[in-house]
């Protein structure tokens, strides 16, 4: 049985179907984290994509079609990017890259795939180097289990193990991070035969914790999870259905448990999205309700810093930068200059 739950001028379909759950968004999946001195931004490009570099160097990178690059990260100075494409089986395969700011190479995935489809998977990284890889697994959408696999130093994955296994439905939304303490953290959102909520977990030594809630049990869907480290701990960003509207929440994790959660956006305040490092976190959403996009910079406490708001009727998200004591919102162009800024 499908229900639908909308929202007053919403530019997305929420879909949450028995046994699956899934967010529908018009636009294109940019994706910023920082690399050196400034920012790394990966933008979809025609049929591939492109990293733009500090200092304005830009490097194409050539897809299999039906690809999506769903996660970046840097590297010490090199980067490392994973998403997933259809292979001529029709598997839902990974796709993984790496590179400077000159050259790009592909990079094997991990071994054993047993499902159909592999999506989302989300890289780590510790210290300078790829650490591991996780991603969702399954033979459907209405199947995925949480899946992880250690890198080796001579580029290889060791054997993959299972984070959490399929439920009663599908497990979306895949957020991973590494921890000042080194320890691997993981959220998702999870359909537990009502509504989706948010869960976590997280690997200390060489053993992963039982997957469990973020928040206590409730009757409303909780979506579109984005976790970054944050100080010491983390903070967790996600949207909340409340009956007439998603709003934005927030949580912090610390000493073990997360903390402080509370109502963050007002209404239509949607796909949250973190960038910045772990000391001024910066958290870009959509604000429906307010027409535009927003970007909160926080400090790793969760706490707001400063805020920028951008007007406009796109639905692609646009990135960040700071400039002096100023927050800045616009999208990334084929030009020098963005088509809006803020």
């Amino acid at each position: 049985m499908e229900r639908f739950h909308a929202c007053a001028r919403l530019c997305a379909v929420f879909i949450l179907a028995a046994g699956t759950a899934g967010v529908v968004a018009a636009g294109e999946r940019v994706l910023q984290v920082p690399y050196g001195s400034g920012e790394l931004i990966l933008v979809p490009d025609g049929a591939g994509a492109r990293l733009d570099f500090p200092g304005g160097r830009r490097l194409a990178l050539p897809l299999p079609a039906g690809s999506e690059l769903t996660s970046v990260a840097a590297a010490g100075s090199d980067w490392v990017a994973a998403g997933s494409f259809t292979a001529e089986d029709g598997r839902q395969r990974l796709l993984l890259l790496a590179g400077d700011e000159r050259h790009a190479h592909l990079l094997t995935a991990p071994p054993g795939q047993s499902g159909r489809v592999r999506r989302t998977p989300v890289v780590l990284v510790d210290g300078g180097r790829l650490a591991g890889l996780a991603w969702l697994e399954g033979d459907g959408l209405r199947s995925l289990a949480v899946a992880v696999a250690d890198a080796r130093d001579d580029g290889g994955w060791r054997r993959p193990v299972w984070v959490s296994a399929p439920g009663p439905g599908s497990q979306l939304g895949l957020s991973g991070t590494v921890l000042a303490d080194g320890s691997w953290l993981l959220a998702w959102s999870a359909f537990d035969g009502g509504d989706d909520e948010i869960v976590w977990s997280r690997r200390l030594g060489g053993s992963w914790l039982p997957a469990a809630r973020v928040s206590a049990d409730n009757a409303v869907p909780d979506i579109t999870p984005s976790l970054t480290a944050a100080g010491p701990g983390a903070l967790l960003a996600w949207s909340r259905y409340d009956g007439n509207d998603y709003r934005l929440m927030l949580a912090r994790f610390a000493g073990g448990e997360w903390r402080d959660e509370r109502v963050a956006g007002g209404a239509g305040t949607l796909f949250p999205t973190f960038n910045g490092d772990r000391d001024r976190p910066r958290l870009v959403y959509q604000a429906v309700a307010a027409g535009g996009w927003a970007a909160d910079e926080l400090d790793a406490e969760g706490r707001v810093v400063r805020r920028v708001d951008l007007p406009s009727a796109r639905t692609d998200r646009p990135v960040v930068a700071a400039a002096g004591s100023e927050l800045r919102l616009a999208w990334p162009t084929a030009g020098a200059a963005p088509a809006e800024e803020r």
